[in-house]
């Protein structure tokens, strides 16, 4: 009987931390009002400090959010918006897009000055 009990609660408690990981709700709703973008696999809330911590990450779809910037935008939103880059070679910066085509983008002076991405 204890066993059954033990596994009936484990069973809960898995199911809870499972539900708990991949629910957003008002978390992820608050971040995106706040201005940051909600990464749900940490369920964490990704701000545009992001660059100056060294904590933007690594997204699937990084191009989803190209639309988003526009030449002479600081390196700073770059990250924020494209997360972390998979290559830095002098001034040109690669996202390896994980569901498609990559990203291309020539920063100079902490500035985005070009920018490739997939249509």
């Amino acid at each position: 009987m204890r066993t059954k009990v033990f596994f009936v609660l484990a069973a809960l408690l898995i199911g809870s931390a499972v539900y708990a990981l991949t629910y957003t709700g008002p978390y992820g709703e608050l971040c995106q009002t706040l201005g940051g973008k909600w990464a749900s696999v940490p369920s964490s809330c990704v701000t545009r400090l992001c660059y100056w911590t060294g904590s933007c990450g690594y997204w699937a779809n990084p191009a989803s959010r190209c639309n988003l910037l526009k030449p002479d935008d600081p390196i700073s939103e770059v990250y924020f918006q494209l997360g972390d880059p998979d290559e830095v070679t002098g001034n040109r910066y690669i996202w390896n897009e994980r569901k498609g085509s990559g990203i291309e983008a020539v920063i100079e002076n902490e500035r985005l000055s070009t920018l490739i991405c997939p249509t």
